[in-house]
């Protein structure tokens, strides 16, 4: 049976909202980016492991996913994606879907396993994914990446929602390289009007709880009296 998970690893997105002494704050505010660049692992032991992330477009915009996991980077503009990292080859043949919407009522849109080299990287083929919808509506939307042959019902029906599931044939084995590769994925989300809400993992909340509080307790003072107040 294939899993389907929210995005829980590291993100990274650009020219987003200002840090500083309140940055607890705007971890819960929607923010604007260009981009963000999704990084780390599916489940190792199952290949039907999917990937969902939500995100929101403020405007009618070009957007372009594009995944990294399997080639590298060597062919994106400067070699790096869009956090600037540089990614090695070795990961998972990726296949992306996008569906309108947030949740199991999402409707599918489109998909991509096979993408462009460049920006992908032939290692040795190219099974980077590249998907870019012109002129995409404002909106809500859910990226699903998943391991090719796991494709979604909805797709191969022709049409349904995210809540359809996934047919789960994934597998992890690469028949161009002859190896199994690993469970690893890089994929960058571009557009000019793409928003991110950045709420923190529930892991993250006492931290950022306790950020704030050591913020407060470092403006109490004394006056005169030997009583606190807070400046």
């Amino acid at each position: 049976m294939n899993s389907l998970r929210l995005k829980r690893g590291m993100y990274t997105d650009h020219n987003c909202c200002a840090a500083g002494l309140l940055v607890w704050i705007f971890l819960v505010a929607p923010c604007s980016a260009a981009s963000i660049s999704l990084t780390g692992s599916l489940d190792p032991n199952n290949p039907d492991d999917v990937l969902l992330y939500a995100f929101t477009l403020s405007a009618q915009s070009t957007l372009t996913i594009q995944s990294y996991g399997y080639g590298g980077t060597s062919n994106a503009p400067g070699g790096r994606n869009a956090a600037g990292s540089i990614i090695l080859a070795g990961g998972f043949d990726s296949y992306v879907s996008l569906f309108n919407g947030t949740g199991a009522a999402a409707t599918f849109l489109d998909s991509n396993d096979d993408g462009v080299c460049p920006p992908g990287n032939a290692a040795p083929a190219c099974h980077d994914s590249t998907l870019v919808m012109p002129s995409l509506a404002a909106g809500s939307y859910t990226l699903a990446l998943s391991v090719f042959d796991n494709f979604s019902f909805a797709e191969n029906f022709g049409s349904g929602t995210l809540g359809d599931g996934f047919i789960g044939l994934g597998d992890y084995f690469d028949a161009a390289s002859g190896i199994v590769r690993t469970s690893n994925y890089v994929v960058d989300i571009s557009a000019p009007s793409l928003v991110v809400a950045t709420v923190p993992e529930p892991a993250a909340w006492p931290m950022a709880a306790g950020g704030l509080l050591a913020l407060v307790l470092a403006n109490v003072r004394w006056n005169r009296n030997g009583k606190r107040r807070l400046q």
